[in-house]
């Protein structure tokens, strides 16, 4: 099963924010597709954001109030 993650590779952190931490994913190709994920702090929750009419680095600024969905939302998006 190929995931939307694939190709990606993670290329900043912001661990700790609040209650949650971030992870940014940017494709290791150069068709710009990124992804935000946001994990709670008891690493029991995760939710993605996308990178549509934006640019990596103002989403990653903004990444709390970012839309996020869940990994089944996710699912064939990639």
């Amino acid at each position: 099963m190929r995931s939307s993650l694939d190709g990606m590779l993670i290329t900043d952190t912001d661990l700790a924010l609040g209650a949650y931490n971030y992870y940014l994913y940017m494709s290791s190709g150069v068709d710009g597709k990124y992804i935000v994920m946001r994990e709670n702090a008891a690493e029991t929750e995760y939710r993605y954001a996308f990178g549509l009419g934006s640019t990596a680095t103002v989403d990653w600024a903004n990444k709390a109030n970012l839309k996020y969905v869940t990994p089944n939302q996710l699912s064939g998006r990639g």
